[in-house]
Parts: C-alpha cells; structure tokens; sequence
C-alpha cells in the first residue's frame, strides 16, 4: 500500500491537502519513503483532472485537513483522503496502517475543514 502524507515543511504533517506542493510517500510492501514535490500546476486544487497525476498512484492521502470536494476528486481515481491529527507523517502512515483510522466525511462546501474528532 503506497501513502502519501501531506508534508510542506517536509518535517511535519501539515493541513491544506489541495495546496500542498510536497508529500512524503510510503509505500508499506517495499518498506520505502520518498519525497514527492508537486509543481505549483500539480497541486491538488489546481488540477483540473487527475488522470496521470503523481498522486494517482498512491492508495490513501492523509493530510491535517481538506475538504469535501478534494476527497471526492480523489475517489474518482482510487484514492482515499482522510485526516489525521498525527503531526509525524511517518506515524501518521503507521497509524493508518495499523488500523487506527480517521473517519474520510468532511464536513463543509469545500472550504478546507480542520479534523475534529481523534483518530
């Protein structure tokens, strides 16, 4: 399972998934994380469609927060948004990993939503 965790400081997880140029990728069968830095074009929130985007070949994308239309968009393409309160994007990963799961219903049209219940 390949994870991407959202990243813009590249020390911590960080909030706004759709505006974020840089996420770690985990990938859980090769037991590797690289660095991943999107163009500005390439964000999330700017793309217009996501058929070839790097993201397109991860499993799940966690991030402090997002909104409601980015998860959709993300399911169109088999990915799977969901919030995390883990500030460590590696045991943000293991925590998903692990079972320890946030719920992916945001709340909101669209404006970006911090998460309010604990995974």
């Amino acid at each position: 399972m390949k994870i991407a965790i959202a990243s813009q400081n590249r020390r911590t997880s960080t909030a706004h998934a759709g505006k974020c140029t840089h996420f770690w990728v985990v990938d859980s069968e090769q037991g590797s994380c690289v660095s991943l830095r999107l163009l500005p074009e390439q964000m999330l929130s700017q793309s217009a469609g996501l058929d070839g985007h790097p993201l397109q070949q991860v499993d799940v994308v966690l991030a402090l927060s997002a909104g409601q239309p980015l998860a959709q968009r993300l399911a169109a393409i088999g990915t799977v948004l969901a919030l995390t309160e883990e500030s460590d994007p590696l045991r943000a990963a293991q925590a998903w990993l692990a079972g320890r799961k946030t719920a992916v219903q945001m709340p909101g049209k669209g404006r970006c939503q911090m998460m309010i219940r604990r995974a």
